[in-house]
């Protein structure tokens, strides 16, 4: 077996989600988890090649210092051999989030016919749908399941597919379009939307966020969803609002509680309404509606 070693440190919930992002190419897995009584994000990244430490606490420097916090201490360790597959599978057990039941592949065809799963491995972190913004945004799919029946759905961040993939399981005749600034988000999706079978339904591509979409029509979706975070999602409302049909919706996440008021005065400056809302611990889960008529 392979040596394995572990990269780990300890941050705020605020940058948690940039620091992981920083880290994830040093690293071949990545973890992101809260310790609640602690009130701190934990990232742990593992990888078979001796890592770079240098590296990694550089990179890590110019990230901290962008978000205005102090650097976290950079652990590196070489772990004991230890069946990891095993003990993955062990902390990944199915959840259910309203009708979406979100599982590793150990579990393949062992889920009740009654919900709709969503094969996702534990390894694809913040997609494995064990972060409050993936469960927000699942919850809002579903909720949003009674109320339309979009034809042409845009996940902007995709990142593993996840929201993806409950959109093209939960309307069956809807479109999917699938896009991140990340090819490696990009190849993971369109190998989880295969292994969920709704490959024919869903497109992935590579690219610079509402840039992918520069050939296509205005107002070309009739629900877009976007689980990044706050600066972004303000900085792209105005071209959420050009592709959004009037009367669509979109669910946004990655947000924190404190971040609300300005992504929701972004978007309503664009011609959105705020329609619901929703929090799982510090971080938030935004329904917005394009008002009839805006352009």
């Amino acid at each position: 077996m392979k040596p394995i070693w572990q990269v780990s440190l300890e941050t705020s919930p605020e940058a948690a989600l940039p620091l992981s992002d920083v880290l994830e190419p040093f690293v071949e897995a990545i973890s992101v988890f809260e310790e609640e009584d602690r009130g701190i994000w934990v990232l742990k990244g593992v990888t078979t090649a001796e890592p770079d430490r240098g590296a990694i606490v550089a990179a890590l420097s110019v990230a901290a210092a962008v978000e205005g916090c102090t650097l976290p201490e950079v652990k590196v360790a070489l772990l004991p051999d230890t069946d990891w597959i095993r003990l993955n599978r062990e902390s990944f057990p199915a959840m259910q989030f309203g009708r979406f039941l979100v599982h590793g592949s150990h579990l393949r065809g062992k889920t009740p016919s009654a919900v709709l799963a969503i094969e996702v491995d534990a390894a694809q972190a913040f997609g494995s749908g064990s972060h409050g913004t993936t469960e927000g945004c699942l919850r809002a799919i579903g909720m949003l399941a009674h109320r339309m029946r979009p034809r042409k759905v845009l996940d902007m961040g995709c990142g593993s597919g996840i929201l993806s993939m409950a959109a093209a399981k939960i309307w069956p005749d809807a479109r999917i379009r699938a896009v991140d600034i990340d090819p490696v988000s990009v190849s993971t999706t369109r190998e989880n939307a295969a292994a969920n079978r709704v490959a024919a339904r869903v497109r992935a591509d590579a690219g610079n966020g509402y840039a992918v979409l520069a050939r296509e029509p205005s107002a070309a979706y009739d629900l877009i969803l976007s689980n990044i975070l706050a600066r972004p999602l303000c900085r792209m409302a105005p071209d959420l609002a050009r592709h959004l049909k009037p009367g669509g919706r979109a669910v946004l996440s990655g947000l924190l509680f404190h971040q609300t008021a300005a992504v929701v005065a972004a978007h309503r400056s664009q011609g959105l309404r705020l329609e619901r809302k929703w929090r799982y611990g510090d971080w938030m889960t935004l329904l917005l509606e394009k008002k009839t008529g805006a352009v």
